[in-house]
């Protein structure tokens, strides 16, 4: 599962680190190059839909190392030689995500179901730190390839590889149709769905926009590629103990509204140092990451949490993700369209600090019980 979770972020966070050569080499505008990264959440959107309708064919470890053999394929189409090489690549990178982005998590609610906090902590702290370490990875590679950014992210096939490879015993001896013989999914809709799906868009796509522009931001601020690198990664990395810890705290804590809030207030001042105090950039990526690595956590513990049986949680978890994800696909492009327009950094800041706002309400609604 782990290994499995290892490969959700890499090939999505190591592009931006490597964001202004790529801009550059292409020649293309920061709105087009933002595709790369709003492409594969529309893919998280719109797929996502049907990972419920391949678990009735197929045990889910087995859609899941499948779907891990799509990315090591999508992320090695992306070291190709065009953008159209590049975007195929990334469409089929969206499409393995998004099924195993549904399946992972309603997997822990089947077969950890007294142990949900700490294992949703588990899983989320794999994903964060992949995406941890190919940002950090990402200018450091493509300086040990002879500078090509293409290679540089074309190496993350091989982590695909090597977590299918781990997966793989879990597919042995499994009925290929366990998820259909499951408690089935109570009827009708569960009244949770819509402050669910608001809450994984709204911080998803907070989460998606700085994790893109962060470091383009810091290089015109007067930032080598390496040190907005470095820092991007921080911001991922101090993510960590918040991913492990905050779906520990939510299943002890009567109501999770006080972690909304404070997740809230970090992302909120991470985003108004950034855009009114720039000179210490240090401090507002590490807030940024300290609310980011709380709500997404949060949002993957409130699905399977509020799911009224096992047998809900992929359906659920499939309509959560698949229309929270499509909300986020809308941040890196409009936040790159808007630099463009304004040639400046204050209108798009402003406008994502705004969001945080409704981040909160979306989390205050999500955490009703």
């Amino acid at each position: 599962m782990v290994l499995a979770a290892l490969n959700l972020r890499p090939v999505i966070s190591a592009f931006g680190p490597l964001l202004p050569q790529i801009q550059e080499d292409l020649g293309v505008s920061a709105a087009t190059v933002s595709l790369l990264t709003s492409i594969p959440l529309v893919c998280w959107g719109l797929l996502a839909l049907v990972a419920p309708a391949l678990v009735r064919r197929r045990s889910a470890e087995t859609v899941i190392v499948l779907c891990l053999g799509l990315i090591g394929v999508g992320a090695a189409l992306r070291a190709g030689p065009t953008l159209s090489w590049i975007l195929g690549g990334t469409v089929l990178v969206g499409a393995g995500i998004a099924v195993v982005n549904v399946l992972l998590p309603s997997l822990l609610r089947r077969d950890f179901p007294e142990r949900l906090g700490l294992m949703t902590g588990l899983y989320t702290t794999a994903v964060v730190s992949g995406a941890t370490v190919a940002s950090a990875a990402s200018v450091p590679l493509r300086s040990a390839l002879g500078g090509s950014w293409r290679l540089a992210l074309g190496v993350w096939a091989g982590l695909a590889v090597v977590g299918a490879v781990a997966y793989l015993p879990a597919v042995f001896g499994r009925p290929a149709r366990v998820e259909a013989r499951d408690a089935q999914a109570p009827a009708g809709r569960n009244p949770a769905t819509l402050a669910l799906t608001l809450f994984m868009g709204t911080q998803s796509l907070v989460f998606f926009t700085w994790l893109t522009w962060l470091p383009r931001l810091l290089v015109e601020s007067g930032l080598s590629g390496a040190q907005a690198g470095a820092l991007l990664s921080l911001g991922n990395l101090v993510q960590l103990p918040f991913t492990l810890f905050v779906p520990v705290l939510a299943a002890r804590l009567p109501t999770a509204r006080p972690l909304v809030f404070g997740l809230c207030a970090l992302m909120a001042l991470g985003l108004a140092g950034l855009l009114w105090w720039p000179q210490t950039p240090l401090l507002w990526t590490l807030l940024l990451g300290a609310g980011s690595g709380s709500a997404f956590p949060l949002a993957l513990y409130f699905i399977a949490h509020r799911a009224r049986s096992a047998g809900e949680v992929p359906r659920l978890s499939a309509t959560v993700q698949g229309v929270g994800y499509l909300i986020a696909a809308t941040g890196p492009l409009l936040f790159g369209a808007l630099h463009d327009l304004t040639g400046a950094w204050t209108l798009p800041l402003g406008l994502l600090l705004a969001w945080t706002g409704v981040v909160l309400v979306t989390g205050l609604w999500a955490s009703e019980r």
